[in-house]
């Protein structure tokens, strides 16, 4: 029992470290000086290291994920963006987790990048190291996660400092996605205020330049035939607006003209009417049968005034305008 006990009080300690382990996986003390401004879109960075007798060295540093390593010496490393963290990125598996142990028993793939397959992990004791307890061969296998091989890595690759070197690749490549993503003038302003600082991208700033400001001549010029051209239509506009007004003007004033000379026909008519009056001549208000002075009489039946009245020879008009009697009292015709 109390072999037994030592043994279990040993794993505790070492599961404990494993524990601290896992949830501080970093990190060299020394931070890198920051000379980009460059931030990762995914928030990390993700290295792809291999070690050759002994030696770490870096085989390539992506702003994204790395999927997949090519040698089972290689291992991937994912980096936050303030390098406080640096963790394996390993594949999805059917790894079962506890705590900072790793259950590797013999089912689990050794093709698969794995805490099982990777050489950042390193075993817990599978068997008594007192020689208290054995265990069979068919026991799980446990790994944790190593941070002082991490460190190792990180050291030896001079990592931080590496993807600070890196990061004016991937800003370059950002700036060039954006350059080629531009089509106007304000996108290419944006990027030229965006990027005028850094120089591996003079050359796209000054491209950028030019063609922005191509772009603002061809707007400029896009502009003022939009201008003239509205200028134009309204000038068309104002002429035809002048030319109905003076067809209007025209047309009124012919109005008037003949309603003049239909005034002065009317008159006229009425006139000449009114000097050839005598017996028997058709009037507004029937036959004269009578002349006196300036009067004629009519014959025309006005309901209870009988049939035959005086009106003033100037006050008669020629059949068909119309005759009107109020109690007996002629209303002559309305006239201009």
């Amino acid at each position: 029992m109390l072999k037994h006990t030592l043994y279990t009080i040993l794993l505790s300690i070492l599961f404990f470290g494993c524990s601290a382990s896992k949830q501080n996986v970093l990190s060299s003390d020394k931070k890198p000086t920051y000379t980009s401004k460059y931030v990762s879109q995914s928030g990390y960075y993700f290295a792809l290291v291999e070690k050759n007798n002994n030696i770490w060295k870096i085989v390539d540093i992506k702003d994204m994920p790395i999927e997949k390593r090519e040698k089972a010496n290689q291992e991937i490393l994912r980096i936050s963006e303030t390098y406080s963290e640096v963790r394996p990125y390993f594949e999805e598996t059917n790894i079962k987790y506890n705590l900072s142990k790793f259950t590797c028993n013999n089912f689990n793939s050794k093709n698969n990048y794995t805490p099982c397959t990777s050489t950042l992990s390193s075993p817990l004791p599978d068997k008594n190291i007192f020689g208290f307890i054995n265990f069979n061969s068919t026991s799980p296998k446990y790994k944790f996660i190593d941070e002082k091989l991490i460190n190792n890595a990180v050291k030896e690759t001079n990592l931080f400092n590496a993807i600070e070197s890196k990061k004016n690749i991937f800003e370059y490549e950002e700036s060039e996605r954006s350059f080629n993503q531009a089509s106007t003038a304000e996108e290419f302003n944006t990027f030229i205020e965006k990027y005028s600082y850094l120089k591996n991208a003079e050359q796209l700033v000054a491209l950028a330049v030019q063609n922005r400001d191509v772009l603002l001549e061809k707007m400029r010029v896009e502009e003022e035939k939009k201008r003239a051209e509205e200028e134009r239509l309204a000038k068309i506009h104002e002429q035809r607006t002048q030319i109905r007004e003076k067809q209007l003007e025209k047309e009124t004033s012919e109005l008037e003209k003949m309603e003049q000379r239909a005034m002065q026909n009317f008159t006229k008519n009425i006139k000449k009417f009114r000097q050839t009056l005598k017996n028997g001549v058709d009037t507004n208000c029937g036959t004269i049968i009578e002349m006196k002075d300036s009067s004629v009489k009519v014959h025309y039946p006005v309901k209870n005034h009988g049939t035959e009245h005086w009106i003033d020879s100037n006050k008669i008009f020629p059949k068909g305008h119309g005759c009107r009697f109020v109690n007996g009292n002629y209303i002559a015709p309305a006239t201009f």
